[in-house]
């Protein structure tokens, strides 16, 4: 097959999808004084939404129900926000989110 053909059906993501180094800061960064949550510049305002439903327990099919999307949108957008913060885990995200809350 020639180089650079599409992916086929079912991939993870197309090779190059990761965020530019630089495009957003790193988890682990310490939040600023204050009381408000703060996000990375990279992540959405849809994917901060996500971000929020994930450290209140949410599943894909909760956080769809709630958002009026499809489950495997909420998914993309979970996979999305963990491949932004370097994690590998909802886990990690639910505490990252409360560190910052």
């Amino acid at each position: 097959s020639p180089a650079g053909s599409a992916s086929p059906a079912g991939s993870a993501s197309p090779a190059g999808s990761a965020s530019p180094a630089g495009s957003a800061p790193r988890a682990g960064s310490a939040p600023p004084a204050g009381g408000a949550a703060v996000f990375p510049a990279g992540l959405t305002p849809r994917e901060r939404q996500i971000v929020a439903l994930i450290a209140k327990g949410r599943s894909n099919k909760a956080i769809a129900s709630e958002l009026f999307i499809s489950p495997a949108t909420a998914a993309r957008h979970v996979a999305n926000i963990l491949a932004k913060l370097g994690f590998s885990s909802r886990a990690e995200v639910a505490a990252w989110a409360r560190e910052r809350s």
